[in-house]
């Protein structure tokens, strides 16, 4: 090497070498020069994009390979088809990695493990139908553990009957230790695709095998509970914690708890999740969604405050400290946390859209420094529908306190943008016709008010407000119809609070995914 620095083939023989011996980055060192003192020898250039994929340096290696042709014979052939599948699925392209696969196969079809990976590559782009014709055949005639669960995962993910294949996987003659490693392959597929009950008999199996196991036994409570069946899960959950407890389990067993109807007891499971991880968000969330969920409202702000002192950079706890001071009838203080919940989150639109809520269903003016969060973002997502129709209809609720219109035209500007990017939805088209009917411009505020009315039949306000639009124009006769189905809505109205409680019922469900 020191008399022929540039002998490409001796760099490549080292950097083999090298590679044989594990030492990676001393390969790629070598085989990059020898590709380049060899102007790109294809063999070479194959052997460095190898050494830059086990490297997990894929786009090196895409570059490696650029405009390479696969060797001719066909064992070279398969080993390039699979090497620039690893590649692509490194890079995050699944569809291309399988059809690198298939390319690998159609040179030598008839071998059954090169199928097999075809199969998984395939599933890797959810490809279903074509894994599953490549691994029902390799299934059938060999019982292969494997090609039975890649045929598996198929069948689950097409929607397609997949009980016989589960049930001859689990009859498989293994030892205990491999019984238990598909046992629990079976268990994560199954669960995966929301067959938690047909996951439970899997997790039993498992435990069976390895009793001692704790995240065994929690999976098989965490299950159980998904499955509903909460007696059956405490009992897990309650076993699993005799191997030793810790906050996960105990955020579960409040979990399961609450599903049950015992509060107090879900309380005290979500304290001790606090307890056993006080630096941790979710278990105080936990906990505080709970106070929440049972309105309990001013024990839900001690703990989030308590929160916002360890995390003061968490978007959720602030989101949760406003939605908790709006379920509690303080607007203000809500306007100000979600606001800051805004700031935080790398995604502001929930706390936005919250935002927007409260805004619209206050009975004074809009928060200014709402106003001008909300059509900021508006502006900076020109095609977002519902922030244009939050700008617009705010602006119009500010500007008609104030008895100003030099703001009109944006304000219909905005509301007509959102008509256009939501035709299907009533509330732009409502608050288009109150835009236009506050504007004068009668015509247009009545068919937007009828479109309005139309779209949202049982909205006690739609027909009130087409009413007046009708009286305005002197069609006594439309008038009274509306009028008659003003006061058919009005005796459907639920009561004021159902709102808020829709939005709290909304708000626990997102706050905790």
């Amino acid at each position: 090497m020191r008399i022929a620095p540039d002998n490409y083939v001796a760099l490549a023989a080292l950097g083999e070498v090298y590679e044989g011996t594990g030492q990676l980055e001393k390969a790629e060192a070598m085989l990059a020069h020898a590709a380049k003192a060899s102007k790109g020898a294809p063999q070479i250039r194959t052997e460095w994009a190898l050494v830059l994929a086990r490297l997990h340096k894929y786009q090196e290696a895409q570059r490696a390979l650029a405009g390479l042709s696969p060797p001719a014979d066909p064992e070279g052939g398969i080993v390039f088809h699979r090497l620039k599948a690893s590649v692509a699925l490194g890079l995050g392209n699944p569809r291309a990695a399988a059809s690198e696969m298939e390319k690998a196969l159609a040179l030598k079809s008839t071998d059954p493990e090169l199928a097999l990976a075809t199969a998984a590559a395939e599933l890797q782009s959810e490809n279903w139908q074509r894994a599953a014709r490549l691994a029902e055949p390799l299934f059938s005639h060999m019982r292969d553990p494997q090609a039975g669960l890649v045929l598996l995962e198929a069948q689950l993910g097409m929607h397609a009957d997949f009980l016989q294949t589960l049930e001859l996987l689990r009859s498989a003659q293994l030892t205990s230790a491999e019984e238990l490693v598909l046992r629990q392959r079976l268990a994560e597929l199954l669960i995966a695709h929301g067959k938690f009950s047909e996951s439970i008999e899997e997790l039993k199996a498992a435990v069976s095998v390895d009793p001692r196991r704790a995240d065994l036994q929690f999976n098989l409570a965490l299950a159980q509970f998904r499955a509903g069946r909460l007696d059956d899960a405490l009992e897990s959950a309650d076993t699993c914690k005799g191997l030793g407890d810790n906050a996960e389990l105990e955020d579960l067993l409040g979990d399961i708890q609450e599903s049950r109807g015992d509060n107090l007891a879900a309380a005290r499971n979500y304290q001790a999740a606090v307890a056993l991880a006080p630096n941790e968000e979710k278990y105080r969330l936990s906990l505080a969604v709970e106070l929440i969920r049972h309105n309990s409202f001013e024990a839900a702000k001690i703990v989030l405050k308590q929160a916002e002192e360890l995390q003061p950079k968490s978007w959720r706890i602030e989101l949760a400290l406003g939605m908790v001071e709006f379920f509690a009838g303080t607007d203000e203080e809500a306007t100000r946390f979600l606001l800051h919940a805004s700031e935080l989150a790398p995604q502001p639109e929930p706390a936005l859209k919250y935002l927007a809520d409260i805004q619209m269903d206050r009975v004074s003016a809009p928060d200014p420094a709402a106003v001008a969060k909300l059509c900021g973002y508006s502006d900076r997502q020109p095609h977002d529908g519902q922030m244009q129709f939050y700008c617009g209809a705010l602006l119009f609720r500010r500007d008609y306190a104030a008895g100003d219109k030099t703001h009109a035209a944006e304000i219909v500007r905005r509301l007509r943008a959102s008509v256009g990017l939501l035709p299907t939805y009533a509330s732009p088209h409502c608050q288009m016709g109150r835009a236009y009917r506050w504007l004068e411009r009668w015509q247009e505020a009545l068919g937007e008010s009828e479109t309005c009315a139309r779209q949202d039949p049982d909205s006690a306000d739609a027909h009130y407000r087409l009413a007046q639009i009708y009286q305005h124009m002197g069609q006594p006769q439309q008038w009274q119809k509306e009028m008659k189905l003003y006061e058919a809505a009005s005796k459907r109205i639920a009561d004021e609070n159902a709102r808020r409680d829709a939005t709290m019922k909304t708000f626990l469900y997102t706050i905790q995914k």
